[in-house]
């Protein structure tokens, strides 16, 4: 009984520690759950890009020598398949990092950043569907082509990977381009530099593509026979679909897979373009993978304003 007598309920400081020492064992809980999200983003995307690589290997090997055998005419459209999934999931990687580190300020998280991602890249595939379908049947805003059933089979008059094919190069040229400055401003500037690499791209990948049949332009003129309105337009384009994405902040590991993608698309489309003598596109894409290079070593050892030192070594 004496001992009953003696009990107290806790005082407000006594309350104040157990609410602390609970609300640290559930922070500890929910960091070790986005650890864990993050390491299987990175395992996934190990094997997605395994695939990938594997795949690209096998078909460029193929058309720089003997060539792709009709019974394997679809390996092109899933060639596109293949790079906007593992682009995707690299975004992804980044996405889910971000949840698990410091976070400088201006940089937006996201309750469900897969699903956030999800919802960004269907936006960039209707987008891409949509500007390619006036593309075809109007000639703006790219200027007069048509496509080739090398890529699959159409959606009124465009091939249903042309979307996924937006969703590639947009991806990989955002992974590239490092974090977000915490600003309207740097979000715009952002949006710029990833126009700029994905027509980078395109100034490779158009020439390259149209020599091989993929696609065939009605002009002439431009460059090696695709209009100048077409590569302004990809910038265009490609700035504004990118800001469909969500923000990222990627750690050093990610952007170094992300610059290995586009380097190695500049490569494959170079190599293609050097095959067929247009000599331009060969150079731009070793241009290309120099300038990106030396861009993804400049930002390895520079700070944003707004952005940790410690983001830098990440």
């Amino acid at each position: 009984m004496g001992s009953f007598g003696s009990f107290r309920p806790p005082g407000r400081r006594g309350r104040r520690e157990a609410g602390r020492e609970g609300a640290a064992g559930r922070s500890s809980d929910r960091v070790a759950e986005l650890s864990a999200r993050a390491e299987t983003a990175q395992r996934t995307a190990r094997i997605m890009g395994i695939v990938f690589y594997v795949w690209m290997t096998i078909g460029s090997a193929l058309m720089l020598t003997i060539g792709v055998a009709k019974p394997l005419g679809f390996s092109s459209a899933l060639f596109l398949v293949f790079y906007a999934v593992y682009a995707v999931i690299l975004l992804h990687s980044a996405t889910a990092g971000t949840e698990s580190r410091e976070i400088p300020p201006g940089i937006r998280t996201y309750s469900h950043p897969l699903l956030r991602l999800i919802v960004g890249a269907a936006g960039i595939w209707l987008g891409g569907m949509a500007i390619e379908w006036s593309g075809v049947h109007t000639g703006w805003p790219f200027g007069g082509y048509s496509y080739s059933w090398i890529l699959g089979p159409h959606l009124f008059g465009v091939p249903i990977t042309l979307g996924f094919a937006w969703i590639a190069v947009v991806g990989s040229s955002a992974l590239i381009a490092g974090p977000v400055r915490p600003s309207l401003i740097g979000r715009s500037s952002k949006a710029v530099q990833i126009g700029a690499w994905t027509v980078l791209i395109d100034f490779v990948l158009d020439p390259a593509a149209a020599s091989r049949g993929f696609w065939s332009w009605s002009g002439s003129g431009g460059f090696y026979g695709v209009p100048w309105s077409n590569f302004v337009s990809w910038f265009a384009v490609g700035a504004l679909l990118s800001l469909l994405l969500p923000d990222r902040l990627p750690s050093r590991r990610t952007r170094l897979l992300g610059l290995r993608l586009y380097q190695f698309i500049l490569l494959m489309f170079g190599l293609l373009a050097l095959q067929d003598g247009i000599y331009g596109p060969a150079g731009i894409a070793l241009a290309g993978m120099v300038l990106s290079e030396a861009r993804f070593r400049y930002d390895t050892r520079r700070t944003f304003p707004g952005v940790s030192r410690s983001v830098r070594s990440l």
